[in-house]
């Protein structure tokens, strides 16, 4: 054989048309000045978060502070105890998560792989909760908090929506997307329901488990209205809370609101960095298997 006939054509490259180029000049222009309008809000917070307080509503704005008032943030642990306000935070937060991965599982894997009585209408009952505002949830719940004692309690906001409809429906879209015949084969060889649910199901949820935990602690760690109404003791308040508490006074300390604000923020962006792999696999994978 021939080397001729054992030669492999190859076709030239083409150049991209100057059309092209100009469209994707355009896309790349938009996405950097949409990038820049969602950042302003967050720069302008931490740039006033090192000034003093007069100089927080200059116009024009200074950007970068001539002298950085690292004290704004001291001040906030040395005089409002903000480290007690970071623990309660982080007590609340991930206490919530961790009930509400544990219901919002074992209600959404129920509805996906069994079948029982009133199946349907109960699943039909949870979405429709979804369509009621939570505002009008807060009277009954306050008096059902308060009768159990939970007012002025950070379990009355630690167990308050666990099972929430968004969680149930988000898990039970998942558990879907497991296979019935390897279940099925699980209790033929004689595995008890909780060795199927600690041994296969959990490992195929752990990308639902990673999004809706974080989806969960944000959301909770953000929560205003709910322990604004039941947490009454400084010493119980959250972060949320406690930056609330700073507007309290003939002036209002917006460096000081500024410098909490970026205490506030700075673990959601740990959490989001790191786990923003698993945050957008599981919601992208738990979109197809719905």
């Amino acid at each position: 054989m021939s080397s001729a006939t054992i030669t492999a054509t190859t076709s030239p490259k083409k150049s991209p048309k100057p059309r092209d180029l100009f469209n994707k000049g355009l896309a790349y222009l938009f996405l950097i000045v949409l990038t820049f309008a969602s950042l302003f809000p967050l720069l302008w917070m931490i740039s006033s978060s090192l000034k003093e307080r007069r100089d927080v509503f200059l116009n024009p704005p200074m950007w970068i502070p001539t002298d950085p008032q690292w004290d704004n943030f001291t001040q906030l642990f040395t005089e409002r105890a903000f480290d007690t306000v970071l623990y309660n935070s982080f007590f609340i937060a991930i206490l919530h998560t961790v009930l509400a991965l544990f219901f919002c599982t074992l209600a959404g894997y129920a509805f996906a792989k069994y079948t029982f009585k009133f199946q349907s209408i109960l699943f039909g009952i949870v979405l429709a909760s979804m369509m009621v505002p939570s505002e009008t949830t807060i009277i009954p719940m306050f008096e059902i908090y308060r009768a159990f004692g939970l007012i002025d309690n950070p379990w009355g906001v630690i167990v308050a929506n666990v099972a929430s409809a968004f969680g149930i429906f988000f898990m039970r879209q998942y558990s879907a997307g497991i296979h019935t015949e390897m279940l099925e084969a699980s209790r033929i060889d004689g595995c008890s329901e909780f060795r199927i649910f600690t041994s296969i199901v959990l490992p195929n949820l752990r990308p639902a488990l990673a999004s809706l935990g974080i989806i969960t602690f944000v959301n909770q760690w953000n929560n205003f209205l709910w322990p604004l109404i039941v947490l009454r003791s400084p010493g119980e308040q959250t972060i949320s809370l406690a930056i609330r508490t700073l507007e309290s006074g003939a002036r209002t300390p917006y460096e000081l609101i500024m410098a909490g604000s970026v205490i506030s923020i700075i673990p959601l962006l740990i959490i989001v960095l790191l786990f923003q792999k698993q945050l957008i696999g599981g919601l992208m994978d738990g979109a197809v298997k719905g």
